[in-house]
């Protein structure tokens, strides 16, 4: 008897487990809806006057407030990084290229200090 619900229980584990694939196989699967029907493009654009008309007056202009403050530092990032020497924005653009390769967790370990090795940063 025991090895029977062992059985029965390995059985509906590995249904379970196929299942579970199947489906995640399908969201993969499915392409991101793209508007290319006018009337579906339309219906987005009503949905979302829609949803705007109930959002109160003092929240747009918190959130255009924040989008112009959110350009002006975009400015200055702009013009600072203009400043720099050819050879630092060089450096910064291949920083960027391996700091994508890198997970998350681990970025924080990127140092320029040549004299910092990790035996120094465990102590601390």
């Amino acid at each position: 008897m025991n090895k029977i619900r062992i059985f029965t229980t390995y059985l509906l584990i590995i249904l379970f487990a196929g299942v579970t694939i199947a489906a995640e196989q399908e969201e993969v699967a499915k392409p991101k809806a793209k508007l290319h029907d006018p009337a579906e493009f339309q219906k987005v654009i009503d949905e979302y006057k829609d949803y705007v008309a109930k959002i109160p007056p003092e929240i747009r202009e918190e959130i255009i407030t924040y989008r112009k403050e959110i350009a002006k530092i975009n400015k200055h990032k702009k013009i600072l990084y203009t400043k720099l020497s050819q050879a630092s924005q060089n450096y910064l653009k291949k920083e960027q290229q391996y700091k994508k390769k890198l997970p998350m967790n681990r970025k924080n370990l990127i140092s320029i200090d040549p004299q910092t090795t990790d035996t120094q940063k465990d102590s601390k």
